[in-house]
């Protein structure tokens, strides 16, 4: 098997695990994962990193940050959690976004974010 084949394969089979994990119709997934994936790199990677785990600068400033490559994480916290982190803010380190991003926004940032979790 080729690179690209092995490639196409595996987004296709993280797409599918994220269509069955929040159960919609896989289209609006598909466009909430790639609208998700622009907000998220113009507005969350420069903490949180590309690929979901935390810039050195980001570990260094703050101590709470959150590596969204690990499936653990996604456990321990319900969506209606980390949309609420998204909209108000977390703390004093993290500013919210509700009057940056519209609802429908914020939600395709986390259906993106749970893309970037390690499978085990």
């Amino acid at each position: 098997m080729n690179k690209r084949a092995l490639s196409l394969g595996l987004a296709a089979a993280a797409v599918g695990a994220v269509v069955m994990y929040h159960a919609i119709a896989p289209a609006e997934e598909v466009r909430q994962v790639v609208e998700g994936k622009e907000i998220y790199l113009k507005s969350c990677k420069e903490c949180h990193g590309v690929l979901g785990s935390p810039t050195k600068a980001a570990l260094r400033k703050y101590e709470k940050i959150r590596d969204f490559t690990d499936a653990e994480f996604f456990k321990t916290k319900k969506d209606a959690e980390l949309l609420e982190s998204i909209e108000k803010g977390k703390g004093r380190d993290m500013k919210g976004f509700a009057e940056k991003l519209s609802k429908d926004d914020i939600k395709a940032v986390l259906v993106y974010v749970h893309t970037l979790a390690k499978k085990a």
